[in-house]
């Protein structure tokens, strides 16, 4: 617990990036308990869609804190630290089975400690833990450990004892499975772990097994829901299922050599898809060799090829032939395998030490044991502290999209999420070049398109604005916001009908944005051209808006008011012109007041109002 507060003391005031925002910001089921089955649902094609357990984690947080980002992060530390503690029981009573106990039983439980410590505060963990939506990794990692852990203590000879912890089992497995979908190789990891270091002791183990695999039945009916189609699946083009496993041969190896040199760390790799066969032949040959060493060793019963397969299993639903397009590659998935990794480099330093000391004095292996403490202790310091470090990445929203383009130059939606941060604070120009690099590296990138096309307009450079609105509905012809910021573009240009129909456009798939309502029934209330105008239309639409702000929008009621005056009702248009006029005076909007103010005075003349 010390050591995880330490490495994660600055991680609570963090910020919503990248896929928080939707699966949890933007979430409004998770604003309510009830129904329940609302709570443990998520808006399809985001992280948490088809995840009832963890939605409903955070749905429980919200509950008890109204949505703080500090109440998020607490408990993804908390996840994180009963994970550590699990694994250190999974890994000291693994050493104390007949197949290692003659070398670890003496040291058991420092060995599983310092193993526990590594995992805790490895910089690799920070995408698990700090990025806030990621729980469904650490939170999968705690059920699947459990389901081992329970697993591995029924095996107690008293029948009560084993049917409460296979009970238990079972239970934990069908908790991860409604998590995340890499808890379906929970069952096999456990039949793995038994016929390794168990073997003589699984005749009573029908029960657990059967319950275990019952537990696929979970998975499998959430996966029916097709959550996540435009993310995961066989039919993209892009992303033939040998291409993907041909890739992941790269990724695989770089995730290995994060565990043991654990930076530089990227939130968003942006990996591109392997192009020949020489490009991942090093690592290919690298992987496989590692495969059948680890298949090798689990035939013959060495126990160190566990760790293996800990890992190739663990890894495979990601990381083999599925291809998952938007996320090629993460670190969040290194969460469960970074175990092995950490067991594996421990225990071989271990043995060779032991062998090394094995004719020295007993005072050299004393000094020698010394030694290897202060050494272990050395790497959880450093760690702890580069995770430390690590954490500040997530406090900012430009900090963390710029440290990804620098380490990830190339990387086209980084580029892109880093000028969509530039825009919202008017740094047209300075977002300009980055989503040139974004709509180059990837040219059927519809939001950079449409990013770089307001960044255009907005400096007034409205006809090549245009061109690259026009590029982004052409590549997605349903986004609302590239069909709006084309009709500003247009309204910039007093291209009013054109803007008109953009506006619709974007209504049609956002009926009840305000800003649109008003902006577009303003013009067909306004505009100089006759062609453009209809009063009927502009009301129906202004009348939506001051419904939805129950009275309360001054600009609602301004083009109400106007749309009144276009059909000729003078008094009431007056009457709501003025109601405006008050709201805006109460809001501090002094020059929308006095516009108003001048509108009720025409429409009390019974003289309608033209935009300029």
């Amino acid at each position: 617990m010390i050591a995880s507060l330490a490495a994660y003391a600055n991680s609570f005031t963090g910020i919503f990036v990248f896929d928080d925002e939707p699966a949890i910001a933007q979430n409004a089921n998770l604003r309510s308990l009830r129904p329940l089955t609302t709570a443990m649902s998520a808006p399809p094609q985001t992280t948490l869609a088809g995840r009832p357990v963890a939605t409903l984690s955070f749905a429980l947080d919200y509950a008890r804190s109204g949505g703080s980002l500090f109440a998020y992060h607490a408990t993804n530390l908390v996840v994180h630290v009963a994970a550590t503690l699990l694994l250190f029981g999974v890994t000291r009573r693994t050493l104390l089975t007949p197949a290692l106990r003659d070398r670890f039983s003496s040291s058991a439980t420092t060995l599983a400690l310092i193993v526990a410590l590594i995992f805790v505060v490895h910089p690799l963990q920070t995408g698990s833990v700090t990025y806030i939506v990621q729980r469904v990794e650490s939170l999968m990692g705690v059920f699947y450990l459990a389901t081992l852990y329970c697993a591995i203590r029924a095996l107690d000879t008293k029948t009560w004892v084993r049917t409460i912890w296979t009970g238990a089992s079972i239970l934990a497995c069908s908790l991860g499975m409604a998590t995340k979908e890499v808890m379906v190789t929970a069952p096999l990891m456990v039949m793995l772990w038994d016929s390794q270091f168990a073997a003589d002791r699984t005749t009573n183990r029908r029960t657990l097994y059967l319950g275990l695999a019952s537990t696929w039945v979970i998975p499998a009916v959430l996966l029916a829901g097709a959550y996540r189609t435009s993310s995961v699946g066989f039919g993209f083009s892009e992303w033939q299922w040998w291409r993907y496993l041909a890739t992941q041969a790269g990724v695989v190896t770089h995730y290995l050599r994060l565990a043991v040199i654990p930076t530089p760390l990227v939130l968003d790799y942006g990996w591109p898809a392997a192009k020949s066969i020489t490009e991942v032949a090093l690592p290919g040959v690298f992987l496989c060799a590692l495969l059948v060493a680890t298949v090798s060793g689990m035939v013959r019963r060495v126990p160190a090829s566990f760790a293996g397969v800990w890992c190739f299993v663990i890894l495979a639903p990601s990381s083999s032939v599925i291809p998952i397009v938007t996320e090629v590659a993460a670190e969040h998935r290194m969460y469960l395998p970074l175990a092995g990794v950490i067991a594996l480099v421990v225990l071989g330093l271990f043995g060779l030490g032991c062998h090394v000391t094995m004719r020295s004095t007993p005072n050299v292996r004393r000094a020698l044991a010394g030694a290897g403490l202060v050494a272990a202790f050395a790497v959880v310091v450093l760690f702890a502290r580069m995770t430390y470090a690590r954490n500040l990445d997530y406090h900012n929203y430009d900090r963390i999209w710029s440290d990804t383009i620098e380490k990830r130059p190339r990387n086209a939606r980084a580029r892109n999420n880093y000028a969509t941060s530039l825009l919202t604070t008017g740094r047209y120009a300075e977002a300009e070049p980055h989503l040139r690099v974004a709509v180059e590296e990837q040219p059927s990138f519809a939001e950079a398109e449409a990013n770089l096309g307001v960044a255009l307009s907005a400096q007034h450079r409205l006809t090549e604005g245009e061109h690259h609105l026009l590029r982004a509905i052409a590549l997605r012809p349903d986004y609302a916001d590239a069909h709006r910021n084309l009709g500003e573009t247009y309204a910039l240009q007093h291209r009013l009908g054109e803007a008109a129909a953009h506006y619709a456009h974007a209504l049609d798939y956002l009926p009840d944005d305000v800003r649109l309502l008003n902006r577009l029934a303003w013009i067909l209330a306004t505009a100089p051209d006759s062609r453009t105008r209809d009063g009927a239309r502009a009301r129906t639409l202004a009348e939506r808006a001051v419904t939805i702000t129950r009275r309360r929008d001054a600009a609602a009621l301004e083009s109400l008011a106007a749309a009144y005056a276009e059909l000729g009702e003078f008094e009431i248009a007056a009457a709501t012109a003025y109601e405006a006029m008050d709201i805006a005076r109460r809001n501090g909007n002094l020059r929308l007041s006095s516009d108003l103010a001048q509108r009720s005075m025409l429409y009390s003349r019974r003289q309608r109002f033209q935009a300029p």
